[in-house]
């Protein structure tokens, strides 16, 4: 399972190109700067070891440079 110090580096590449992101119960909202495309969830409690390396293809697919 992915530590929190792991994500924080992907939540700073988040920002930094501009999306915002919202917490919610369940989970992470991240918007994309760009309107029209579909926000990205991101597990409030990831039960798997991939879920940070999914959670990075999902943002690259969505547009996102250098995850």
């Amino acid at each position: 399972m992915a530590k929190r110090n792991e994500w924080k580096p992907l939540m700073d590449a988040v920002q930094a190109a501009g999306w915002t992101y919202r917490a919610s119960k369940h989970g992470t909202y991240v918007y994309p700067a760009e309107p029209g495309v579909r926000p990205v969830t991101i597990p409030g409690t990831p039960g798997d070891y991939r879920s940070l390396r999914n959670t990075r293809a999902q943002l690259r697919r969505a547009g996102l440079t250098g995850v």
